[in-house]
């Protein structure tokens, strides 16, 4: 009897340590492959924010936040071409967790400005003004930041978090203390501090692994 219950309890702890192996190799192995994505994204949004920066500062005109929709057209492409050569891991609760909380950043964002011109419809229509006051870059810094913060956290990686929560704070105030173009800030400080540098570290953690 006692031999089977050792042989339990081996099962047991063979099964668990197998589990925990088997997570710590998806681990490194979305690391890795997060940490290019990261890079790109963080090196597109913080030239991208730049460039409309200087232009709408020269022009005086907000149109060229339209730029918006290129650089994502250049992101995606440029995503498309990765995936094609990054290593395949296996779907684990860690890499469900991250790929679902950047989807509803997506969603979440994307919907805050459907929602914005929902409600200057609605003010328009009862003709209760025809500006909605809605202050979105800082809504999708606080959004960035949380979401950044919880892969870091999945990823048991405490400079990503570190760099997350200090990216967030500074974007926090400047999305506050600045308007117009000024807010563009917002998205250097974000894609240097949030994107780029936390992709740095994931690729420099997995070439040391």
């Amino acid at each position: 009897m006692e031999t089977i219950v050792n042989k339990e309890n081996l099962s047991t702890e063979n099964s668990l340590k197998i589990i925990a192996e088997t997570m710590e190799r998806s681990r490194k192995t979305i690391a890795k492959n997060l940490g290019k994505p990261l890079i790109l994204w963080g090196c597109l949004v913080a030239v991208t924010a730049l460039v409309i920066y200087f232009l709408w500062s020269k022009t005086g005109s907000p149109v060229w936040n339209l730029l918006w929709f290129a650089m994502s057209a250049i992101g995606v492409v440029c995503n498309i071409i990765m995936d094609k050569n990054k290593e395949k891991a296996p779907k684990t609760e860690v890499s469900r967790i991250i790929g679902k909380t950047w989807m509803w950043f997506g969603i979440f964002a994307t919907g805050f400005y459907f929602l914005i011109w929902v409600a200057a419809l609605i003010m328009r229509y009862f003709e209760l003004g025809n500006i909605v006051v809605a202050n979105m870059t800082l809504v999708i810094a606080l959004l960035m930041g949380l979401c950044g913060v919880i892969t870091g956290v999945v990823m048991k990686m405490k400079s990503v978090v570190a760099c997350l929560v200090v990216a967030t704070a500074i974007s926090v105030v400047v999305a506050l203390i600045c308007n117009g173009p000024a807010q563009l800030l917002v998205f250097v400080v974000l894609g240097i501090l949030g994107l780029l540098i936390p992709g740095m570290i994931l690729q420099n953690k997995t070439k040391q692994n």
